[in-house]
C-alpha cells in the first residue's frame, strides 16, 4: 500500500449467522475499495456459523478484485477453529 492508502475498520457482530451475515456482507461491499486496507475486527465475535464464513471469503475475493487488502483482527479460538475448518483463515492477513 502507498502512503496515501486508507485503513477502514469494520466491526463484526457478536454472532455471525444467517441473520447477521447479510449485513456484514453489505458493509464489506461498501468499504472494500481500491487502495484501502479493510480490517475486519472480530474481537467481539464469539460465534460464527460455518455457512456464514462464506461472507468472509466473498470479502477476500472482492478485495483482490478491487486491489484492496482485507485482514482480520481479534480472532478468538472458537472463531479461529471454524475459519480453519472452512479453509479460509489461511488466506487472510491477521492483525
Amino acid at each position: 500500500m502507498t502512503a496515501t492508502s486508507e485503513t477502514i475498520t469494520v466491526y463484526a457482530p457478536k454472532r455471525l449467522d444467517s441473520l447477521t451475515a447479510p449485513f456484514l456482507e453489505r458493509d464489506l461491499e461498501d468499504k472494500i475499495q481500491a487502495g484501502r486496507l479493510v480490517v475486519l475486527d472480530l474481537t467481539q465475535t464469539n460465534f460464527i456459523d460455518p455457512s456464514s464464513a462464506d461472507v468472509l471469503m466473498k470479502g477476500l475475493i472482492k478485495s483482490k478484485q478491487r486491489r484492496a487488502r482485507l485482514s482480520l483482527k481479534g480472532v478468538n479460538p472458537q472463531v479461529k477453529l471454524v475459519l480453519e475448518l472452512a479453509g479460509i483463515l489461511q488466506h487472510f492477513r491477521r492483525k
